[in-house]
């Protein structure tokens, strides 16, 4: 591949220095093969991947401050994002997939597929009342199955293309499978403990429950007077 691309850059400066070329932007005398696309693809696939990696990291966090109803979401799905994103890289080298046309868009796709693992225990979190632990309990009892049985269909829909001969397909499967097992993995061991760790708690809510257990111990103890009262035939003030 590296010599493909050198040879690429080689004839644009071929091209370039022709003298029909000199001092203009658009090239008047130029070669052209098929199979420059696919050179050029090669030479400029490193910065189009990390811009677009980038730019899709920065939109997911973005619609997270806007849609999760705490400005603190950001500082979860970021990194959780990032780590996916790696770990789905890496899992991909580790099969042998390297970086081409097909592996490049599952890639860039794949952002937008991530984030529904983490998005929704995130915004099930905000949603649920009590401290963290409880926070967390409920979010897993109420979400985590969803997304189990969602993370499993999206696996089995795209399993037929394991046994595939084409390498476009078996690409494809590589992908999902790393996006799933990864995404489940995350969103429902990962994201949960660091969420029952410092996630933010319900400080609302909290204050609801100290204001009831108050209010039932002053409850027995006006209830406890008034039997007492009631026992010593005292009379009791209204």
């Amino acid at each position: 591949v590296n010599q493909q691309i050198d040879t690429f850059h080689d004839q644009r400066s071929v091209s370039k220095r022709q003298s029909v070329n000199v001092g203009e932007n658009d090239l008047n005398f130029f070669s052209y093969h098929g199979i420059y696309n696919i050179w050029e693809f090669y030479a400029v696939s490193v910065e189009e991947l990390t811009f677009t990696t980038i730019m899709g990291v920065v939109a997911v966090t973005g619609v997270s401050i806007v849609l999760v109803p705490h400005w603190t979401a950001a500082f979860f799905v970021l990194p959780l994002i990032c780590l996916l994103y790696i770990d789905l890289l890496g899992v991909m080298q580790w099969a042998g997939v390297h970086i081409n046309a097909v592996s490049y868009i599952a890639v860039v796709m794949s952002i937008g597929l991530i984030v529904d693992f983490i998005m929704h225990v995130i915004l099930r979190y905000y949603e649920c009342p009590g401290n963290r632990r409880q926070k967390t309990v409920e979010m897993l009892k109420t979400m985590g199955s969803s997304i189990l049985v969602g993370g499993l269909s999206t696996l089995l829909g795209t399993l037929p293309l394991a046994f595939s001969a084409s390498a476009i397909f078996y690409t494809i499967f590589i992908a999902f499978l790393g996006l799933v097992t990864l995404g489940i993995g995350h969103g429902l061991i990962l994201l949960p403990v660091i969420l029952s760790l410092i996630g933010p708690e319900d400080q609302c809510g909290a204050a609801l429950v100290v204001k009831s257990d108050v209010t039932s111990d002053s409850d027995r103890e006006i209830s406890s007077t008034t039997r007492i009262a009631q026992e010593q035939s005292l009379p009791v003030d209204a």
